[in-house]
């Protein structure tokens, strides 16, 4: 009989934010960073050419790809010394967790002001991460292009090229007369879309701001969807429960999206934020195979599912904790934000808000009886 506590722990992403796995429930178990001008842009396919597999010093695979333009798409134009942050959502496709000290780092083209690397962080296999590189636009017009590659804590790069591609225009000249008509309108200028904050979301909006995880404004109204929830809980080896620590597990239905906060204290207030794609299905066993024969401490019990699929797969008995009851159906409203997410989740006993931030990989919750 296997035991969790042999299994390595494994951590998010990015969301981040953003990104991930979900279960189906039925109506009370869910179903349902200046250099020369590099000449002409070249349009950016869909998604680069993929890299082939490192194979890392433990057998695993090391491997990663380009998922999407978060910020920044390809040719955007920016006028001469503006500062930019560029943003890319990147996937773990090797076999190998991408470990603290993993660094994007800029490998050639036009560095664009940038720094030579930034921190990743730790991203299981499947896992979507958000990376961002503050960037300076060049001061002379062109088309600047800048490539970046993973890099493990070792030095190896892996995973595909990325770059990040702008292009500043050549100055405007003045008109040399006057108009001779007034405009008869003020000129419109593109702006982030951004609306109203529901408000029953703005405590959690902003608690996080407070705590300098800033969602940034709203870019949709808030909508209604069903979903599921199950508490999990850590250290359950010591006889202090003070220090069981909550986690959370929360499941969207529109987008089988599952997103797993690693509570840092006992009301899962606040924690690193994971996040995965749901592939569980009703022609799947409800408890996983590899998870079947493990040794379920008193008290407590195997998630099943689509919960149990992300939990068992990523090994987060030890990270997560263990449920000591069913997961449970859930309401979830929820509102984009330009950074991240704010929800509810309703159950009908208690509700939770709660801030997801995609770049810092972090999330806020509160507790609302």
């Amino acid at each position: 009989m296997r035991h969790p506590k042999g299994n390595t722990i494994l951590g998010a992403l990015t969301i981040l934010m953003l990104l991930i796995l979900a279960c189906n429930v039925s109506p009370v178990t869910p179903t349902a960073p200046a250099g020369e001008p590099v000449g002409e842009a070249t349009p950016q396919p869909p998604s680069p050419t993929p890299a082939s597999d490192v194979t890392a010093q433990t057998g695993c695979t090391l491997n990663g790809a380009f998922v999407a333009d978060v910020t920044v798409p390809d040719n955007s134009t920016f006028p001469p010394n503006t500062p930019f942050t560029k943003t890319w959502r990147l996937r773990n496709t090797g076999t190998c967790t991408w470990e603290a000290g993993t660094l994007l780092t800029f490998v050639s083209g036009d560095a664009m002001n940038g720094p030579a690397s930034v921190p990743v962080g730790i991203v299981a296999p499947g896992a979507t991460v958000d990376v961002s590189v503050n960037l300076v636009a060049p001061a002379s017009p062109g088309t600047y292009k800048g490539n970046w590659q993973l890099q493990a804590p070792d030095g190896t790069l892996f995973g595909s090229v990325i770059y990040v591609q702008i292009v500043v225009p050549q100055p405007t000249e003045e008109p040399t007369e006057e108009p001779t008509e007034e405009p008869t309108e003020e000129p419109t200028t593109e702006t982030p879309t951004c609306v109203d904050p529901d408000p029953t979301l703005v405590p959690i909006i902003d608690r996080a701001a407070n705590m300098g995880y800033d969602l940034g404004c709203p870019t949709a109204e808030s909508f209604t969807v069903y979903g599921a929830f199950q508490y999990f809980w850590t250290n359950i080896d010591n006889p202090n429960p003070h220090t069981h620590f909550r986690s959370l597990m929360i499941w969207r239905s529109d987008n089988k999206e599952i997103y797993v906060i690693v509570g840092e204290d006992t009301d899962a207030s606040r924690g690193m934020l994971l996040a995965y794609t749901d592939f569980w299905d009703e022609s799947q066993p409800e408890v996983h195979p590899d998870c079947a024969d493990m040794a379920v401490p008193d008290g407590y019990q195997l998630p099943i599912r689509g919960f149990g699929k992300v939990w068992c797969e990523n090994g987060l008995w030890d990270q997560v904790g263990w449920p000591d009851q069913p997961e449970a159906a859930a309401t979830l409203l929820i509102q984009p934000m330009e950074l991240g997410l704010a929800m509810r989740v309703s159950t009908p006993l208690w509700d939770y808000l709660i801030a997801l931030h995609y770049p810092g990989v972090y999330a806020i919750t509160m507790y609302t009886p």
